[in-house]
């Protein structure tokens, strides 16, 4: 069986398949769903990233904590600014992703805070940050 078209039954049966709002309805539907995915995928990626660079920012606020501990340990005096810096900042940073994420161990870290905090309130009695 030879089935011959000429250009105007062409345009014809184009202009019916194209032109029919349930093709472009259903063309539509294929490129909002592949959208969707797409767009779904890239915000479980960025989640995955943001997730990943506060734990490394918590991870350098708990070696700033522990090395400004150590300081103290060793008798390296410090000013008001950096006791104030490393409590409002680092301290208060960890503290609250620790709360916030009750799986990341925080053992690490409490007795330094503690440290800090006890020697920061003698410092203000005292009046002897240098």
């Amino acid at each position: 069986m030879n089935i011959t078209i000429d250009s105007g039954q062409l345009i014809t049966i184009i202009v019916a398949v194209f032109g029919s709002t349930g093709f472009w309805q259903w063309l539509m539907s294929i490129f909002n769903r592949d959208l969707k995915k797409s767009i779904d995928d890239l915000q479980n990626q960025l989640k995955i990233l943001k997730a990943g660079e506060e734990k490394r920012e918590v991870e350098n606020a708990r070696r700033r904590i522990l090395r400004f501990n150590d300081e103290i340990l060793n008798g390296l005096k410090h000013s008001k600014e950096y006791f104030d810096d490393v409590l409002h900042n680092d301290i208060t940073t960890y503290e609250k992703y620790c709360a916030d994420h009750p799986e990341f161990k925080n053992s690490v870290a409490t007795m330094a805070i503690e440290n800090i905090e006890r020697v920061y309130k003698n410092c203000l009695e005292k009046n002897s940050f240098i």
